[in-house]
């Protein structure tokens, strides 16, 4: 997990974004945000947090193939705060 101060004005920015486009299950504090970047598909699941934090819990690389999609889970440190900041300087598309 990886979290990240923000500017009140890009946390609330992202926050509502998170609210009106990303996927949130009943009863769960985070979100489940999908991603394409450079042709491979992402989805992260990121956590808002008090006083204009953001936490990525997580993510999936999709690897969509003839038999139905695998997923290889991502924890490592460096590639969840890359996927991070890619989220905060795009926003949720």
């Amino acid at each position: 997990m990886i979290i990240r101060q923000l500017k009140k004005d890009q946390f609330e920015s992202l926050h509502s974004s998170l609210i009106r486009k990303a996927r949130s299950e009943p009863l769960e504090a985070s979100y489940t945000v999908t991603m394409t970047i450079n042709g491979a598909e992402y989805a992260v699941k990121v956590q808002p947090e008090p006083h204009n934090k953001i936490a990525i819990l997580q993510a999936l690389r999709i690897y969509r193939e003839e038999h139905g999609p695998n997923f290889e889970l991502i924890t490592q440190g460096n590639v969840l705060s890359s996927l991070l900041e890619l989220l905060i300087y795009q926003g949720v598309a």
